[in-house]
């Protein structure tokens, strides 16, 4: 129960507004105004003060979505008319033992399925089994969906059986960010004051894959709140190194995927979110444009920043899971019709490619292919590359997130239950500080973000796309403020041993195309065959 004026949060403080609170007030808008000037207004102000206990009353659990940005220009993979999805032809054998069964592909295991060599009950009961034995040392499983796993794969198998088939994802075992309604079983969002919190409905991601032919089997773990890794149980562990953490806050599925415990997962991303674990646990995700998933039923973070995506061991994986994905539902106002098509690519001839560099005046330097095996391999497979430049944005950009996510926790900040919080979670503060921003330099942020929007839309449309060392920390957040999508793609370690890869960025609603490069790129280094030793958390 959310408890208003609990924890020393006070709606609304009785006595008279004065001239000096107006000027502290100001003073934390970096804001000056006159003697006079501040006298005029006390009668407003306190006038706004008495606006904001109702206003919250009124807009508090409404279930619709906030501020709703869209990407301005809305565009596609011009080699495809139709929405298609054209996988090459490939000999697949069963292999000897579960373990190599549980590391295989999304499309490996499709076809398997397919052609009657795997069924989709003895897919479910493996990576049940796996989430079971590895889940509570990785920390990456908040709760399993057994019994509505086995009944769906059966339908998958009776279905196939009966001669209907129903595409890719058939059959197919996978989880959720634990954000994501799922009908019947808890959604915590990371946090135990919400373990019990029963979903009356599915979300629209779990209603599409389903109705594709995918079997969900677990709830997996997100950082409190769709911060980090730490959640109510704990840090989610990276299954390639026990010495971090599997970073987040789509914590837990890139975790699962990595561990062979489930073959994709669907997370989300903010700022971060996907490409980050993906990171530590060296798998493969894909963070769409802005609008192409929709988020209904999942909980809201930032309404106009909230991305889906899926986190698989393969760009064509993501491409699969993707294209079943972005199909509309209407329910989410930000949502995009779009055109997507992914077909396998042989080599790069003819590509012109961007390389991101940190500084504008490196655009006329050298790039060197050392240490860099994916910038080798792009060249070899006869892309021609060229430096690429995306300009800074101010740190008031972030106003956006900020203002965003104090908006939509505002009840859940004013009760008792954020005291849960407070020792594994910054969000609180986050949460009380978001208030103070500004209305006007909210809006001046959210103006900003359209100039940036066309500053990164002229840098990218001169490239088939454009890619970067690691996940781009430096542009991570203008990337999400403006929608562009983004790929992460694992490239083995350093020569230290740690974790490291390539991002992949185009202009928006053009993954297809660069989904077909990536792949290309990826097959040829082929880190994505690697796993982890599980015998370290058996």
């Amino acid at each position: 129960m959310m408890l208003p004026g609990a924890a020393g949060a006070v709606d609304f403080q009785e006595g008279e507004i004065s001239e000096a609170d107006i000027k502290t007030a100001l003073r934390l808008a970096n804001l000056n105004f006159a003697d006079d000037e501040i006298k005029e207004m006390v009668g407003s102000v306190k006038d706004f003060g008495q606006w904001w206990p109702p206003l919250r009353e009124a807009a508090k659990d409404s279930g619709f979505m906030g501020m709703n940005y869209r990407v301005a220009e809305v565009g596609g993979n011009s080699d495809f008319p139709d929405e298609t999805l054209s996988l090459a032809e490939r000999v697949v054998e069963l292999p000897k033992s579960d373990d190599d069964l549980a590391f295989m592909d999304v499309v490996d295991l499709g076809v398997l399925i397919r052609t009657n060599r795997v069924s989709s009950v003895k897919l479910t009961q493996l990576f049940l089994s796996r989430l079971k034995k590895y889940g509570p040392k990785l920390r990456c499983v908040v709760n399993l969906t057994e019994e509505r796993a086995l009944a769906q794969a059966k339908r998958m198998d009776d279905l196939l059986a009966q001669g209907s088939y129903l595409g890719p994802l058939h059959g197919i075992p996978f989880g959720v960010k634990d954000l994501f309604d799922a009908e019947g079983y808890p959604t915590t969002w990371g946090i135990g004051t919400r373990k019990d919190e029963v979903s009356g409905d599915d979300s629209d991601v779990v209603r599409i894959l389903e109705g594709a032919g995918g079997v969900l089997v677990a709830k997996l773990s997100l950082g409190a709140l769709a911060m980090g890794d730490v959640w109510y149980e704990g840090r989610t562990e990276s299954p390639w190194d026990a010495k971090i953490g599997s970073s987040g806050s789509s914590a837990g599925s890139g975790s699962a995927v990595a561990a062979g415990l489930v073959p994709f997962a669907i997370g989300t991303e903010t700022n971060g979110s996907l490409v980050s674990p993906a990171h530590n646990c060296r798998v493969t995700t894909l963070r769409p444009t802005f609008g192409s998933v929709s988020r209904a039923g999942a909980m809201a973070l930032c309404w106009s920043l909230d991305k889906v995506g899926p986190i698989c061991r393969t760009v064509e994986d993501c491409a699969v899971v993707f294209s079943v994905l972005c199909a509309p539902t209407g329910n989410d106002p930000s949502q995009v019709v779009l055109t997507f098509g992914y077909s396998t690519l042989g080599d790069l001839s003819g590509l012109t490619v961007g390389y991101l560099v940190n500084r504008e005046q490196d655009l006329e330097a050298e790039i060197s292919d050392s240490n860099r095996p994916w910038l080798k391999v792009a060249r070899e497979l006869g892309a021609t590359v060229k430096p690429c430049y995306l300009p800074a944005f101010p740190d008031g950009m972030y106003s956006i997130l900020f203002a965003e996510c104090a908006a939509a926790f505002e009840s859940f900040t004013r009760s008792e239950a954020i005291q849960d919080l407070e020792g594994y979670s910054s969000w609180p503060e986050s949460f009380r500080s978001g208030r103070l921003i500004p209305a006007v330099e909210y809006i001046q942020a959210d103006r900003y973000r359209l100039v940036l929007a066309d500053l990164y839309r002229e840098v990218l449309g001169e490239f088939a796309f454009v890619m970067a060392d690691d996940r781009l920390y430096s542009r991570i957040y203008g990337l999400n403020a403006t929608g562009i999508p983004q790929m992460y793609i694992p490239a083995g370690v350093s020569e230290r041993g740690a974790a490291r890869g390539f991002s992949m960025i185009c202009s928006s609603f053009a993954e297809g195309d660069m989904m077909r490069a990536g792949f290309a790129i990826q097959r040829k280094m082929g880190f994505e065959r690697l796993r982890p030793d599980m015998s370290v958390w058996g």
